[in-house]
């Protein structure tokens, strides 16, 4: 059985930093105006050949945080950007 579309875009977004940059850019721009994420990045997935609904943001909303494991990606998207105060490690 393939892999859902919603899957395989966060799949990609987690491979690719220029993906990364357009979800998150768009979520901070849905939180601006606070309304519009799902429609934002369905229209981004399917920009990229996925096809998803804004429903299916909605209802996998753990993609941005509340899965199972957060991986550095979801845990950057959570604190609200790609790129904090820089710490060295």
């Amino acid at each position: 059985k393939p892999m859902p579309d919603f899957q395989s875009f966060r799949n990609a977004v987690l491979e690719s930093v220029e993906l990364q940059e357009a979800v998150v850019s768009r979520i901070n721009t849905a939180i601006a105006n606070g309304y519009g994420l799902g429609d934002s990045i369905s229209i981004l997935a399917k920009s990229h050949g996925y096809n998803i609904t804004a429903e299916e943001v909605y209802e996998h909303q753990g993609f941005l945080g509340e899965g199972e494991e957060l991986t550095d990606f979801e845990l950057e998207l959570i604190s609200g950007g790609l790129h904090g105060a820089g710490g060295s490690c």
